[in-house]
């Protein structure tokens, strides 16, 4: 008779068991039923979250007639409430809530403290009504949480060369760090919208990196702007790039003048010997000539071929003079 009393308490455990999990089978098909349509509420990381639940109860008392849940949209419980008293965390789904969620016991409203990255999910309310001792439903609503992490202020550089001048390429790059969600990059130059080239990776503890780059051709004063753009909100900076300095006019190089000068000095000197030689010649043919026929001697003659004696000592003494600069 003790073995058949035993029997009956373990199959009676079971079926309660059993009746547990189809109730809660029940409440999460009769709030996809009922439920209104999502709320969205935002939460920086590491900072609180309030998610509000649809019924507010008329005191904390009250709660002792009331049955409620928190849930995900996968049915991982966090917070759970029946007659009055809260279901113990090592009959929930997912420990990872356990010690950072509250629930207001008159409002109803569940705290999530401090949020995390994990924590970007829908969530239900789920309450029901004893009455007749039965629970019979009264509401339920969905909020969806989504966390946010502040990227860090941009920062802006650009590779300019030391010497640059007159039109110079110029990769300038946009870089931040640390944030969620998926960012977007955009540009301002000069008053008109630029499209970066944009490099995206994540981190070890799943936030976004982002590094941006941009091909420019500095002609003239640049201002720049970059903004990061992440769910709703954005940071920025801005950027000046100064105009390149002129480029200076090309000057001779020494070799080229030493290699002009010469050749001007070989002009003269084969000006000079042409010359020479053209004096040479016609004085040879004149004595050749008087020799044949002697003519009285004239006082200019004399006086001309003194001249150009002088003028051939001249001509040598400047092709010295050109030699020496």
């Amino acid at each position: 008779m003790v073995c058949a009393a035993r029997a009956e308490l373990m199959w009676s455990g079971l079926a309660l068991k059993n009746w547990f999990w189809r109730g809660l089978f029940v409440l999460h098909f009769t709030s996809l039923v009922f439920a209104k349509e999502k709320k969205e509420f935002k939460a920086k990381l590491g900072e609180r979250a309030l998610l509000p639940c649809c019924y507010e109860l008329p005191s904390p008392e009250s709660l002792n007639n009331y049955r409620v849940y928190w849930q995900t949209i996968q049915t991982e419980v966090i917070q759970a409430y029946s007659a009055g008293k809260p279901v113990p965390s090592s009959d929930r789904d997912n420990s990872k809530y356990v010690n950072r969620t509250e629930m207001d016991l008159q409002n109803l409203t569940l705290l999530i403290s401090p949020v995390e990255l994990s924590d970007n999910n829908t969530y239900e309310c789920i309450v029901q009504e004893l009455k007749n001792g039965v629970y019979q439903y009264k509401c339920a609503e969905r909020v969806v949480l989504v966390v946010v992490a502040d990227f860090s202020k941009p920062v802006i550089s650009a590779d300019v060369p030391k010497d640059a001048c007159g039109s110079t390429e110029v990769t300038v790059s946009c870089s931040s760090h640390g944030g969620f969600a998926e960012p977007r990059v955009s540009g301002i130059l000069n008053n008109m919208s630029v499209d970066w080239q944009i490099n995206l990776s994540d981190s070890k503890d799943s936030l976004y990196n982002v590094t941006a780059k941009l091909q420019l051709n500095l002609t003239e004063e640049i201002f720049l702007t970059c903004t990061i753009e992440y769910d709703g909100y954005k940071v920025s900076s801005t950027y000046t790039l100064n105009k390149p300095k002129e480029c200076p006019s090309p000057t001779p190089s020494p070799q080229g003048a030493i290699i002009a000068s010469s050749l001007v000095l070989i002009c003269i000197f084969l000006v000079a010997i042409a010359l020479l030689f053209k004096y040479f010649w016609c004085h040879g043919c004149e004595q050749l000539r008087c020799s044949h026929y002697p003519v009285p001697q004239d006082p200019a003659v004399g006086t001309e071929m003194k001249e150009g004696v002088r003028g051939v000592i001249d001509l040598s003494e400047v092709i010295s003079e050109a030699a020496s600069l």
